[in-house]
């Protein structure tokens, strides 16, 4: 695995790629640097992000439930016969 990821990094494309996370990377450290941030402003994005996952996923479990219930749905009789015709026999 770790010689894959040597390969990747060593190719151009490769290199262009982790330069431009590299890049990004510290573009967002620059935007993110906040003096008058404290550990209270982290927490409540942390609350509010985890509250904000829940809240996507109920609203997706609930979606995906009514679309379920609006679909036709299949026979619940299961034969495990096949048919025969009654010339075979």
């Amino acid at each position: 695995m770790f010689q894959l990821f040597e390969l990747i990094l060593s190719s151009p494309i490769g290199a262009f790629i982790f330069a431009g996370v590299q890049d990004a990377l510290y573009a967002i450290i620059i935007a993110a640097d906040c003096d008058e941030c404290g550990f209270n402003d982290l927490s409540k994005l942390l609350f509010g992000g985890v509250f904000v996952a829940i809240l996507v996923g109920v609203i997706i479990s609930v979606l995906i439930r009514r679309m379920k219930e609006k679909t036709p749905s299949a026979s619940e009789f299961v034969s495990i016969r096949s048919p025969v015709d009654d010339k075979s026999r």
